[in-house]
């Protein structure tokens, strides 16, 4: 690869394509291929695409920017470039670079990000090991090496470790000729922000890109897709006005563009909180559908957690459980999704561990931590009745800084609502002014039955008479009729048949249960 100027670079590329051979214009456009992507973008792609297959097949830089290898990549023909360590050899050092670089873009496009993210780490180090020439030019892509380094940590879910790649990407960018470079960085900056849920940087990110020219045709469809699903997790986590507004702008949904996950968590938490939890699994099933799986990736992650909290959202605890229970280890936000799924069913002990291990894990984002804090006082006043100063206190400061208003509409009223009581002076009424107007939906809280009264519950759907529940179990019809009284309170219902539907709607119900003595063990 040569390092010409870019009038040159398309000279010789011009003269290639009037020749008619296909080897020369596939010689010519790899030889210049950096000036020509970075100014000439459109000839590099046409004349990629007036290569015949049997020629790509030799160069697969070439291939990766033909328009179809994504498309095809994200459906039933991933394209993972190898080398043989013999072709490598003879490789010139950035020859490898482009090479590294093509296959960190093409590993994550066919939806191997953990893949990716191997040859993201070994063009991370090569840059530090080796010194190259080429690399230090104002007119080369080492801004860009960066830019898809970083991409990849955030693809991954890395965000910290995107935002300190992005750094380095955006300090070169500064110097690059590059008419993208510093757009690409910041917009790519404001997605890591607000993914991490910090918004303000995340919004100051969004108002720098304003002040750059629109991208050109390159990097465009890139550019706008990332800075559009920053500003809709933004408008989300604040519950903005516009946020519809932000929703129709994304990428669609069969996107081949990296913010095609951060833009499914925008939708799908947007159409939670507006009580829409049938949307937000539609819109699950039809990125996830459009999409390879998704091997290593924040992508897997967004699936899990909303599928989890869009069933919870519906009340079918026992279809969300069945996602989590697989799932418990993908990421945070799977993490968030199962503790919050463990306050709805009553389940304190595992909740409070969830909760107590994201919380103590010192990388997790800004936006992560208050939204388990916010959890763990739903759990305090769920469990106990009541919410502890202390605790008010830090929900009080989280809704106050107006970026959390998402995960307090996310959760019941009445936690608000103790916050504000629990508080007085400036303090109160700063809360309602940021959190009062929320919506809320109905995020029911599983009652806590003892070990008699689910066994006697369970029961009630193949035994007719309390004497026979009591000559099952071998007690008197008084204690049956006893815990019978106490499972209607606890379930807001005065019949069998409104307490066995209650039951099965909040999964308290074993599937596996004969009703015949066998007892189960009550929820922790």
């Amino acid at each position: 690869m040569n390092f010409r100027d870019e009038g040159r670079a398309r000279s010789e590329l011009e003269h290639a394509l009037a020749s008619g051979r296909a080897d020369a214009v596939a010689e010519s456009a790899m030889m210049n291929v950096w000036p020509l992507f970075s100014a000439h973008y459109s000839l590099l792609v046409a004349a990629v695409e007036s290569l015949p297959a049997h020629v790509l097949e030799r160069y697969p830089v070439l291939r990766a920017l033909h328009p179809m290898t994504p498309v095809l990549a994200r459906t039933n023909r991933p394209f993972k470039p190898l080398v043989y360590p013999d072709d490598a050899r003879r490789m010139s050092q950035d020859e490898l670079d482009i090479l590294t670089l093509t296959q960190i873009v093409c590993f994550r496009f066919s939806g191997d990000v953990a893949a990716s993210l191997i040859y993201a780490r070994r063009l991370s180090e090569r840059i530090q090991q080796e010194g190259v020439e080429a690399r230090d030019r104002v007119d080369g892509p080492l801004w860009y090496f960066h830019h898809q380094i970083a991409s990849t940590y955030l693809a991954a879910g890395d965000s910290a470790a995107s935002l300190q790649a992005l750094a380095t990407a955006r300090q070169l960018a500064r110097l690059s000729k590059q008419p993208d470079a510093e757009r690409l960085t910041v917009g790519r900056a404001a997605l890591a922000y607000a993914v991490r849920g910090s918004l303000d940087d995340a919004a100051a990110a969004l108002d720098e890109v304003k002040e750059h020219p629109r991208p050109t045709p390159g990097h465009q469809r890139s550019a706008l897709s990332t800075e559009r699903a920053a500003a809709a997790l933004v408008a989300v986590e604040r519950m903005d006005a516009d946020l519809d507004d932000r929703l129709s702008q994304l990428e669609p949904y069969d996107s081949i563009e990296l913010a095609w996950a951060f833009a499914l968590l925008a939708r799908a938490r947007a159409r939670i909180v507006q009580q829409r939890p049938d949307d937000a699994l539609e819109a699950i099933r039809l990125a996830r559908d459009a999409h390879p799986p998704q091997h290593g990736a924040f992508a897997s992650d967004v699936i899990a957690a909303m599928s989890i909290e869009a069933h919870c959202a519906n009340g079918d605890l026992r279809y969300a459980q069945r996602i989590a229970d697989p799932s418990a280890s993908v990421g945070y936000l799977t993490q968030l999704a199962s503790a919050r799924l463990a306050i709805q069913s009553s389940r304190w002990s595992l909740a409070s561990d969830a909760l107590r291990r994201l919380l103590h894990d010192r990388s997790l984002s800004p936006g992560a931590r208050a939204e388990a804090l916010v959890l763990s006082g739903w759990m305090e006043l769920a469990h106990t009745g009541t919410l502890e100063r202390p605790s008010a206190l830090q929900l009080s400061r989280i809704a106050r800084q107006g970026n959390a208003r998402r995960v307090f509409a996310s959760v019941p009223a009445n936690v608000a609502r103790a916050v504000s009581d629990a508080l007085n002076g400036e303090d109160r009424t700063s809360t309602l002014m940021a959190i009062g107007d929320l919506p809320h939906g109905d995020q029911e809280v599983t009652p806590t039955l003892t070990r008699g009264e689910l066994r006697v519950l369970e029961a009630l759907a193949t035994h007719t008479t309390t004497a026979s529940i009591a000559q099952t179990f071998h007690v008197s019809p008084n204690t049956v009729k006893s815990q019978l009284r106490a499972v209607y309170r606890k379930l807001g219902c005065s019949n069998r048949g409104d307490a066995i539907r209650i039951g099965a709607r909040l999964n308290l119900l074993d599937p596996d249960a004969e009703h015949t003595g066998r007892e189960r063990s009550p929820r922790p």
